[in-house]
């Protein structure tokens, strides 16, 4: 039994060292030319936020990915604390449109109707 106890202790460990990523991703691709952020964002399971955060992240550039973070130490934070506090790192990409696109036209899209 002895050998069981250290078998599962062993998994623990290995299972806590690990972390979770859940990505979403736009059409672009990390370049040289684009550029990165980070933040670490202080939550709540209960909509109250640790501090204020802004989220508007890339201004006039495109937002074409995003990245949230978590690992086993922030999860434990969340679950001692009941949900209260929920701290997690977002890290986004963003890229500048090409200036040289000047012969194109912008699209917008078709006015959806009232119900008429």
């Amino acid at each position: 039994m002895n050998c069981i106890k250290k078998l599962g202790l062993a998994i623990t460990l290995a299972c806590l060292a690990g972390c979770a990523t859940f990505e979403l991703e736009g059409s672009g691709a990390i370049t040289p030319d684009a550029t990165t952020g980070s933040e670490t964002v202080h939550g709540s399971l209960y909509g109250y936020r640790w501090r204020t955060f802004v989220v508007e992240k890339c201004g006039s550039d495109s937002l074409f990915r995003v990245e949230y973070h978590t690992n086993a130490a922030l999860l434990l934070v969340s679950v001692a604390t009941l949900g209260l506090y929920v701290p997690q790192t977002v890290e986004w990409w963003c890229h500048a449109p090409a200036k040289n696109d000047a012969d194109e036209e912008v699209w917008v899209p078709p006015a959806i109707s009232g119900g008429e």
